[in-house]
């Protein structure tokens, strides 16, 4: 298989070989996908069974709606495609420092950011499959398809631009920390506080206000409110404001982020050293 598409620009060169490489070391990788398929049935088998036996008003006099099942799947999908985006960078420099590959980017023509978006694409691939997984667990759990509203799209697609942006920073930190933890820690706050598994109206309100400063909490209200017709916790023309500033502001910040420490740890030395 060619790893070159005659014709690209340096960085689309760049993002395809990124892209191909990822897809060749792991996406063909066909116990893969099906532990992605066990791993989508065990989290959301127990929802669906729960819910056939006690039912969901509870569930939806807390916000949540009517579809206990839907409201998790989608929580499930949302919160793995912030995980690969928030450690996009950082998973892709680490790979490449253990492979010997890291050198090798960083003497190329185009921004060294610039191949994580391969990487993201790739993520994005697999979003697709599970998206079809999600959408099969939708349909058995509410009984048929939703009202689903084309403004899902750019809600969205604002969501991983600024997740991405973020991503790029906490990857070049790692650059210049030792065991660099902070997308995980992130992720588990996502987790706990984004609604991805439970209405944030259950939260106690001591805490709840975190919730609100998070930008994954409007992105998922506002997928879930496009896709089953939920209620939001705010009107949803701001939910869209706050994700197209996230993303400006993650994705600019991102990169100059990421610029600036890739230039500290070329000066110092550390490149390959943390990653």
């Amino acid at each position: 298989m060619r790893r070159t598409i005659p014709g690209l620009t340096p960085a689309l060169a760049a993002v395809w070989a990124s892209f191909l490489s990822e897809w060749q070391e792991v996406g063909r990788q066909k116990l893969r996908w099906v532990a992605v398929l066990v791993n989508i049935a065990a989290v959301l088998l127990p929802v669906l069974l729960a819910q056939l036996a006690f039912g969901s008003e509870g569930f939806a006099a807390s916000g949540g709606g009517e579809h206990v099942v839907a409201f998790i799947a989608l929580g499930w999908l949302a919160m793995q495609v912030a995980h690969q985006t928030l450690l996009g960078a950082q998973g892709f420099l680490r790979h490449a420092n253990e492979t010997g590959v890291l050198p090798h980017l960083w003497t190329t023509r185009v921004a060294r950011w610039v191949p994580v978006v391969g990487i993201t694409l790739f993520e994005l691939v697999q979003m697709l499959v599970w998206t079809g997984v999600i959408l099969a667990v939708v349909l058995i759990s509410v009984g048929g398809l939703p009202a689903v509203s084309l403004l899902s799209i750019p809600a969205i697609v604002l969501s991983l631009i600024g997740f991405f942006g973020i991503g790029l920073a906490m990857g070049g930190a790692g650059m210049l920390l030792r065991q660099w933890r902070a997308p995980a820690l992130v992720n588990g706050i996502l987790f706990l506080m984004a609604g991805s598994a439970f209405p944030i109206g259950v939260l106690p309100a001591e805490i709840r206000w975190l919730s609100y400063g998070l930008p994954h909490t409007y992105a998922l209200d506002a997928m879930r409110h496009t896709l089953l017709g939920t209620p939001t916790l705010i009107p949803f023309w701001a939910e869209l404001l706050i994700l197209a500033l996230t993303a400006v502001i993650g994705a600019v910040g991102g990169i100059a982020v990421f610029n600036r420490l890739d230039r500290y740890a070329a000066r110092h030395g550390l490149v390959g050293l943390y990653t």
